[in-house]
């Protein structure tokens, strides 16, 4: 891949690669270079858009995956960087339902340990209803494991931003930052034509 990226607006060019192509690749993907009077290239093998809890569990993810750690991945976020100095005492409404297939995912780069010393609460029943009829629908494991958790967003987000930043040199998270069109490369048969995606980027 290759990418030149401006202070305002930049050209990000990807190109799409199966997960075990990725891997296997010895060279980088991604050349990422600004509109300034250095030359100087920076580049990336992977390009996540979008930083919440999917995009950056996903960068995080692949940041601590032994068969990346010789890649570098760009992390883009349209909004700027949160920080949680400390929990408040009141509870968040924006919660999630997380599975024991999420912690198990979040485990893997070390994020759920946060999670737990921070405050989340396991469910063991799930009931879910129409509102407009009498169906429902019941999940229940009494007397068995945890079905799931329940974690505010910020909680999340938080851990996974402190996982992010434990592998800084690998993924790089550009906030203020978002694709705002892009161009599908033209025939491979024609000797000119790039092989990229070209994506442009709104970049503060």
């Amino acid at each position: 891949m290759a990418a030149r990226i401006g202070p305002m607006a930049g050209l990000l060019c990807v190109r799409w690669w199966s997960t075990a192509q990725l891997a296997a690749r010895g060279g980088p993907l991604v050349a990422c270079r600004r509109w300034t009077s250095s030359s100087t290239d920076s580049v990336y093998d992977v390009v996540v858009s979008g930083g919440g809890m999917v995009g950056s569990a996903m960068a995080c993810a692949l940041g601590h995956d032994i068969h990346f750690h010789d890649k570098k991945i760009l992390l883009l976020e349209a909004g700027p960087k949160k920080t949680l100095e400390k929990l408040s005492e009141t509870y968040s409404n924006r919660v999630s339902s997380i599975s024991l297939g999420s912690t198990t995912l979040l485990s893997s780069f070390g994020a759920w340990d946060h999670i737990c010393n921070m405050r989340c609460k396991a469910f063991r029943r799930m009931q879910v209803w129409d509102s407009c009829s009498e169906a429902l629908i019941m999940f229940d494991k009494d007397n068995l494991d945890d079905m799931g958790y329940i974690v505010e967003n910020d909680v999340i987000m938080h851990a996974i931003t402190k996982q992010l930043e434990a592998v800084a040199d690998r993924v790089k998270v550009l906030y203020e930052s978002k694709a705002v069109g892009y161009a599908w490369p033209g025939p491979f048969s024609l000797a000119d034509s790039s092989p990229w995606v070209h994506i442009t980027l709104d970049w503060c």
